[in-house]
């Protein structure tokens, strides 16, 4: 019984240090895309995807007027 336990803590260690080092490499390659500089309106924003990274990640919550989670509802159709 000892042996199962020992052998189910180690499967537990190794899924969660992959779990955590793949959030680690998802959020790296979020911020290498987009940096949070000194854009502050939709008209600014390139594309979709970098006004959502504006509003998640830079805070900028101005970018969703309506408060649906959705920013720049001009560019994000």
């Amino acid at each position: 019984m000892a042996l199962r336990f020992r052998k189910s803590v180690k499967i537990f260690v190794i899924i969660t240090v992959l779990l955590v080092n793949l959030y680690a490499a998802e959020k790296k390659e979020k911020k290498q895309e987009f940096k949070c500089q000194s854009k502050k309106t939709c008209k600014q924003m390139s594309s979709c995807k970098e006004a959502i990274f504006y509003l998640n990640e830079c805070g900028l919550s101005k970018l969703d007027r309506d408060k649906d989670g959705i920013p720049c509802e001009s560019i994000c159709k």
